[in-house]
C-alpha cells in the first residue's frame, strides 16, 4: 500500500507553498529598495517551499526539520531588523527607549509569526509521524 499524507496536511502544505511563492515574488520586486533583506527573504522562502516538497512528495521528516531551521533563521534575522528599526526610529524621535520598546514588541510578534508554520505542520504531521522517513 502506498504511503499518503492526510488531506489536511496536503492542503496546508500547498497553502504554505503558494504563500511563500507569492512572498518570494514580492521580494524580487523589492530588491532595489533593500537588496540584502530581499535576498535573505527569497532564500528563506525557497527553503520553506523545498521543505514542504520534501514532506509532501518524498515523505521525509527532514523536510519538517528544515522548515524549523528556516523559521528559526527567519525569526532571528527579522528580530534583529525589527529591533534595529525600532532603535533608529526612536533615535529619530529623540527617544531611544521608546524605539527599543517598540522594537521589542515587534520582535515578539515576529517570533510568534515565525513559529506558526512549523507548529501547524507538526500538529498535522503528528498523527501519522511514523509514515514519514
Amino acid at each position: 500500500m502506498e504511503k499518503q499524507i492526510s488531506k489536511g496536511l496536503k492542503i496546508w502544505l500547498w497553502f504554505v507553498i503558494i504563500m511563500n511563492g507569492l512572498s518570494a515574488i514580492s521580494n524580487v520586486t523589492k530588491i532595489g529598495q533593500n537588496a540584502l533583506g530581499s535576498i535573505i527573504s527569497i532564500v528563506l522562502e525557497a527553503v520553506l517551499i523545498y521543505s514542504c516538497v520534501l514532506i509532501m512528495f518524498q515523505m521525509k521528516k527532514f523536510g519538517f526539520k528544515l522548515m524549523c531551521i528556516a523559521a528559526a533563521v527567519n525569526a532571528v534575522v527579522s528580530v534583529l531588523i525589527v529591533i534595529l528599526a525600532g532603535v533608529v526610529a526612536g533615535a529619530a524621535m529623540g527617544s531611544a527607549s521608546a524605539g527599543i520598546a517598540g522594537g521589542f514588541v515587534g520582535a515578539v510578534l515576529v517570533v510568534i509569526v515565525a513559529a506558526i508554520c512549523p507548529l501547524i505542520t507538526y500538529f498535522l504531521m503528528k498523527p501519522q509521524w511514523d509514515v514519514f522517513e
